[in-house]
């Protein structure tokens, strides 16, 4: 297990650096948080043949997905390659010990927990 980051002296350390250093680490802070959203939103997306997704969120733990989708029912509108799907509603995914979880929001989003 990695050992657990002292932000005590993190920020100790920070208070140390020169205006130019600390700009510097602004940058390359800001380049690694996009980064970290981006390969979050990109491998925790949901997709399927039943689903087409509209958008998508990160907000706090859960990604938020506004959705189109199929029901599965014979003889619905949506049945079919070219059906019209249902929707859009918002989902909620999350890991939770490595599986996948999922919950319906509604057709406004909001947070869940």
């Amino acid at each position: 297990m990695p050992k657990r980051l002292n932000f005590d002296k993190l920020r100790e350390s920070l208070q140390q650096l020169s205006l130019e250093q600390a700009r510097q680490l602004h940058t390359d802070l800001s380049a690694i948080v996009q980064a970290l959203e981006q390969k979050a939103a990109s491998s925790a997306t949901v997709t399927a043949n039943r689903q087409e997704v509209l958008e998508t969120r990160n907000i706090g733990d859960r990604l938020y997905q506004l959705e189109r989708i199929r029901c599965g029912k014979v003889g619905c509108k949506c049945a079919g390659e070219h059906g019209e799907l249902h929707g859009p509603y918002w989902y909620a995914y999350w890991r939770d010990n490595e599986k996948l979880r999922s919950r319906y929001v509604g057709k406004r989003l909001r947070q869940v927990e």
